[in-house]
């Protein structure tokens, strides 16, 4: 009752405003009546025409000034918008995507946070923030219903598990308001050409077209742009078709065991010698060539460590770690696909069988519990460290950057600007398993591009009259002056100039960060400056609390895409990847669908894909559970037991078989692409 008479009031008080608006005034002032006095209060009841003439003068000779929104298309900087008069808002932010991890970035010269106050007047609650806290987000979820502890905004990357939550009228329907009050959704993102947005903003059209979250960050820069812009070149290093699944090793501890494997200091030298390519011999430096080379590659390590007693601060360095504190997602997907050389974006859950052409789940086949099961090996032999299956990301992270772990996996990625500010005298670099990727089994889906993360405001939290000011303040952060203002700063930080019509950066190290991505200067958190493409703030690119932005990884405006480059060895980290090889990239491999065969592809339309994952929290400790066996017999116990809950979860034929239908339906225009 206490919302419906909030819009009942809102609707009566609009009709007055707009009953005034006619009958006295004629100027186009829409300057926020949600949070600003307009000044005279006329009952258009009772004013006589001689006051309603003395008003309408008044007003034509006084222009009222302009708001930043209705500027946003007509200025070059956020520099030159007005400062925000209206309300302050300090929103508290529900970071929604996978298990959460215990990263809090900071930043110490912040240019960001402060101009996005000053022109729109929101702030995110830096110590009321949070994610999940290592926590499947439907537990997360069941938590925060039971103490009715909402946040204002939540960063969504599926809405699947939302759905429940917009049927209980927890969320606006932002529909109206978008379009409204956000123009750049629209200039933007045009759903003509991302068509995969709107259906991530709607829940997969779980009420028509209504809009349940406000999009963010558009994923896949290069072809994203390249829709957007068909005359678009990337700057961009490609990726092999492993994808983003290598591993990182020290090249201290790697040179000590093949003295011809180059540091990375050798390797960025290299590449500035050859004028920025590598050739094949010096990505595969190492003599690796199959999964049984880098099993014994990981023996090799542990051996080493243990002749040179080698220590951290006085702290025992690890080959390497089964279990980060979140999910297994690391390790079942990051390095289970490296590897077992298993395609890109394919993961431990549902996979296309090409033999078989059904939707399976992977976790229930053979090769995988072998797989699973050599991990178990490795964690009773220590070579995966077993503490680390009781430790939480706190703790995992601080091992990560004090260089205690030789053989870490992408996801976690050592904080390279860490690493340096404590004079550590190694780097890491990645290592490669000289053999192809194996596509008998599966394909490597390629679909439709979209978006990071939907943006839901709760309705408990955010006013309704408070509604417009979030919502311009979300268009000002993906508008062209935000997309500026968060990637180069905004022009009064003084951290460019302008040359030749060309914005360039007057700090080295700046520059080597945003436009080479140097890992490790620190000055892209220094300042707060948008990249997601930088260790320390990959998932959101910037300091906590993450603000939202136009695109992932690089924008059209940003340093990385419109600068006039030279060879940078900061360059050489993204470089060194057999993509850049000819014919290696990993689009030569792709499998072009409308839809790929990932489970969260099946959410909001397959209820039985939604049935079982709502129960992944007990999924994913069973199956972590299994890694912590102590011999082969405790193990096949273990896998029993987790396989027997899996399918009371839902992981059985019946859906299967409604996923594959799914899958064929939504993909029968593309099927023959599978080869």
């Amino acid at each position: 009752m206490k919302h419906r008479r909030k819009k009942a009031l809102s609707a009566i008080i609009a009709a007055l405003m707009i009953t005034t608006w006619i009958a006295g005034c004629s100027s186009n002032n829409n300057a926020g009546n949600e949070n600003k006095n307009t000044g005279t209060t006329t009952n258009a009841n009772t004013t006589t025409n001689s006051e309603q003439t003395t008003d309408q003068t008044e007003t034509n000779t006084t222009e009222s000034p302009k708001m930043y929104y209705d500027m946003l298309d007509t200025v070059a900087d956020s520099s030159v918008l007005p400062d925000w008069t209206g309300k302050q808002l300090n929103l508290k932010v529900w970071y929604t995507h996978g298990s959460g991890d215990a990263k809090r970035p900071s930043s110490d010269k912040d240019v960001v946070t402060p101009e996005i106050k000053r022109v729109t007047g929101v702030t995110f609650d830096k110590d009321g923030s949070f994610d999940n806290g290592g926590q499947d987000v439907k537990v997360k979820m069941g938590l925060l219903n039971a103490s009715n502890d909402w946040p204002d905004l939540a960063f969504v990357s599926d809405m699947g598990p939302f759905q429940d939550l917009i049927k209980a009228g927890k969320v606006y329907d932002l529909t109206d308001a978008i379009a409204q009050y956000a123009p750049h959704v629209a200039k933007r993102m045009p759903f003509d050409v991302f068509p995969l947005i709107e259906e991530q903003i709607t829940a997969k059209y779980l009420d028509g077209k209504k809009i349940w979250g406000f999009p963010s960050m558009v994923g896949n820069p290069d072809g994203s742009i390249k829709q957007l812009n068909p005359e678009f070149v990337p700057p961009s290093s490609l990726n092999s078709s492993l994808g983003y699944n290598w591993v990182w090793v020290r090249d201290d501890i790697l040179k000590m065991l093949y003295p011809n494997a180059k540091t990375q200091d050798e390797i960025d030298a290299l590449y500035l010698k050859n004028g920025g390519k590598f050739t094949k011999e010096e990505i595969f430096d190492v003599p690796i060539k199959s999964t049984e080379d880098m099993v014994k590659f990981l023996y090799d390590v542990q051996a080493l460590i243990k002749e040179k007693d080698l220590k951290e601060n006085g702290k025992p360095v690890q080959v390497s770690y089964a279990f980060g504190g979140g999910d297994n997602w690391s390790l079942m997907t990051q390095f289970f696909n490296n590897l077992y050389r298993i395609p890109a974006n394919n993961n431990y859950f549902t996979y296309y069988d090409k033999a078989s052409k059904t939707i399976k789940y992977s976790f229930q086949q053979d090769w995988f519990k072998s797989g699973i099961s050599q991990f178990n090996k490795l964690v009773r032999d220590k070579v995966m460290d077993p503490n680390s299956l009781l430790e939480n990301n706190a703790t995992h992270l601080e091992k990560l950057n004090n260089g205690q772990y030789a053989v870490p996996y992408m996801y976690d990625t050592p904080d390279a600007a860490v690493l340096k500010s404590a004079n550590k005298p190694y780097r890491y670099r990645k290592l490669w398993i000289d053999a192809p990727v194996d596509f008998s089994r599966t394909i490597m889906p390629y679909g439709q591009n979209g978006i990071n993360f939907s943006i839901l405001v709760f309705k408990d939290k955010v006013a309704e009259e408070d509604l417009p000011q979030v919502i311009r303040f979300l268009d000002y952060m993906i508008s062209e002056v935000g997309e500026k203002m968060y990637e180069w700063g905004p022009k009064s930080a003084g951290l460019f100039e302008e040359k030749d019509g060309q914005r360039v950066f007057v700090n080295k190290d700046v520059e080597d960060a945003m436009v080479y991505t140097n890992q490790s200067n620190g000055a892209q958190l220094s300042y707060n400056l948008f990249n997601t493409r930088i260790s320390t703030t990959d998932g959101y690119g910037t300091a906590w609390p993450y603000y939202p932005s136009y695109m992932w990884g690089a924008g059209p405006l940003a340093p990385y895409n419109t600068y006039t480059r030279t060879p940078s060895a900061a360059d050489a980290l993204a470089y060194f990847d057999p993509g850049n090889l000819p014919g290696e990239a990993q689009s030569e491999f792709a499998t072009y669908m409308n839809k790929g065969h990932e489970i969260w592809n099946f959410f909001g339309s397959v209820p039985e894909a939604d049935a079982f994952w709502k129960n992944r929290d007990a999924f994913e400790k069973a199956l972590t559970k299994t890694l912590a066996a102590k011999d082969d017999a405790q193990f096949d116990s273990m896998w029993k037991n987790f396989q027997t809950l899996a399918v009371q979860q839902g992981a059985d034929e019946k859906s299967l078989e409604a996923m594959t239908k799914y899958f064929n339906e939504v993909n029968k225009d593309f099927l023959a692409n599978i080869k």
